[in-house]
């Protein structure tokens, strides 16, 4: 005996093992429960052909390539393109029975119907692959974890504070004084970026970066693009993790790190000082107004409040900034809607701009809605398009897929059968991953001219499951309200200045993940007064 396991390799014996334990993981998932689910009608679900269908590292590899070469949302496509007689399908991704659908009674259930049976932290903060970026924070965690985390931000996301235009003014006045002259070629997305840093960091820390001014304090930016594009990646390669070099994100890492410490340090050191003049019967300045300040009197411990604020300031820093950049990408190249924009503007002539005004602008707000991808990299496939909190949109979602990982045994309403119409088994460990970016664009939902920009589709249209910008249900995104406002009044202060607006990006558009899609180009326009 022991000459025979002497003739055999480790490397197989560990082979050998890997795949028993996948094996009967699989059968005691498939026994369990079975006769409930047939009880309740519920058929398999199609599946990928695969030619790794026992560990999945095809689909895992697929997946990373096309994420590394900046063709993930063409990858994403060609994949429900494979399987045409179904909006809903199965992979097996890296061991796990990973369920892609389009259907909008799928992610009702996700999002809703089922909401305690499905959570993030199994894939977003049991694998390392945030990690040592953040840990627990309002899109990691689940249960009481989420729960506190939610109200850590809730009571700045109120009415009373997304209403204000006059905390964005300043800001965009600033942005104006900065923009080129008439006909001059320019890339705007870096100039967004710096003025979103410096919004974002006076609403959440009290004091702004200021970054329009000194140019070379956004760089900052730069690092969190990286933290994000590699943390996308990290999370859905986690279980191969050692197969590649990480070297550059951890250096994107520690100067985000370096950038929130000093905030945090000094807020807690403050608050301290504060608490103890309090104590001793001194006189104390007003409080501070400020996000990060509200999360220190909860959250006192350095590391933690560091991770809950990076969740909520770099993911946040990147999304409302690039989506301005892809509306005006496509302004550029449809002449007909910037005019439509304009005699909208201005027909509210000098009044005010509110947020009440803005929102009753039909067309102002069925440009945020439709913003989509123009140019196709290969004329064979149709429009290609494009977190936690995005202003995720039609044509060109920031959310690019929604994720859960199922924390019970669930039944969903469809993608059983071969058409996917038949209820769905759901094991305790699925992953369910609805593809927005390919749902936005359904013809079922959205009729023939599904791949058009045309704004003016929105008048009338209400809302419903098949079109979700900032998600639904209890995880429903606080800022959504803040972040239509501030992108409304970016493009109203633009409409309003400029009479025309011309596409001088000689390249097609190629979308690079970070948080969402961005432009791997930039937005290279030029305006006229």
């Amino acid at each position: 005996m022991s000459s025979l396991l002497d003739s055999v390799s480790l490397p197989y014996l560990i082979l050998s093992a890997c795949l028993s334990v996948i094996l009967l993981r699989r059968f005691l998932a498939h026994d369990k429960g079975g006769s409930k689910s047939i009880a309740q009608g519920c058929l398999p679900e199609p599946r990928v052909r695969q030619w790794d269908p026992i560990f999945g590292f095809d689909i895992v590899i697929s997946q990373g390539r096309a994420l590394r070469e900046h063709r993930y949302l063409e990858w994403l496509r060609d994949l429900h393109a494979s399987m045409p007689h179904t909006k809903t399908f199965s992979a097996n991704y890296g061991g796990y029975r990973w369920i892609f659908s389009i259907e909008p009674e799928i992610l009702k259930a996700v999002y809703a119907t089922n909401f305690q049976s499905f959570g993030v932290e199994p894939i977003r903060q049991h694998p390392p692959g945030f990690q040592p970026f953040a840990h627990k924070g309002v899109s990691t965690s689940d249960g009481d974890d989420w729960s506190f985390s939610r109200t850590l931000i809730k009571p700045f996301f109120e009415r009373s504070v997304y209403v204000s235009t006059d905390r964005i003014k300043p800001f965009a006045d600033k942005f104006m004084t900065l923009l080129p002259d008439d006909g001059e070629t320019f890339d705007i997305q870096p100039l967004l970026q710096r003025w979103f840093l410096d919004i974002t960091s006076e609403f959440i820390f009290g004091k702004s970066q200021d970054s329009m001014t000194h140019a070379d304090r956004a760089e900052v930016t730069w690092a969190m693009a990286d933290v994000l594009r590699g943390g996308r990646q990290r999370a859905q390669t986690h279980r191969i993790l050692w197969a590649f070099n990480w070297s550059w994100w951890f250096e994107a890492v520690e100067k985000v790190h370096a950038f929130l410490n000093p905030y945090i340090r000094s807020t807690l050191k403050e608050l301290e000082e504060r608490q103890q003049r309090i104590k001793d019967g001194l006189p104390v300045d007003e409080e501070r107004t400020d996000l990060l300040w509200s999360m220190a009197t909860m959250l006192p411990d350095e590391e933690e409040l560091r991770s809950q604020v990076c969740l909520i300031f770099v993911p946040n820093n990147d999304t409302t900034s690039m989506f301005i950049g892809h509306c005006l990408y496509f302004l550029a190249r449809n002449s007909n809607a910037w005019k439509r924009l304009r005699d909208e503007v201005d027909a509210v002539g000098d009044a005010p701009i509110t947020f009440e005004m803005l929102r009753n602008m039909k067309y102002l707000n069925g440009i945020l809605n439709e913003s989509m991808e123009p140019n196709p990299l290969s004329p064979s496939r149709p429009l290609a398009l494009t977190t936690h909190c995005t202003p995720a949109h039609r044509l060109i979602p920031n959310n690019v897929t929604q994720v859960r990982a199922a924390l019970s045994d669930v039944v969903l309403p469809l993608g059983g059968g071969p058409n996917g119409k038949a209820p769905l088994d759901i094991r305790k460990g699925d992953i369910v991953s609805v593809t927005k970016t390919v749902m936005y664009r359904d013809p079922d939902q959205w009729g023939p001219d599904a791949n058009e920009y045309r704004p003016e589709r929105w008048d009338g249209i209400r809302g419903g499951w098949h079109f979700l910008p900032y998600g639904g249900g209890p995880r429903r995104c606080p800022a959504q309200m803040m972040v239509q406002n501030e992108s409304g009044y970016m493009l109203f202060r633009l409409a309003q200045k400029y009479s025309t607006i011309v596409a001088r990006d000689p390249e097609p558009f190629r979308a690079r993940m970070r948080i969402g899609p961005s432009s791997m180009h930039g937005v290279k326009i030029a305006f006229y007064k």
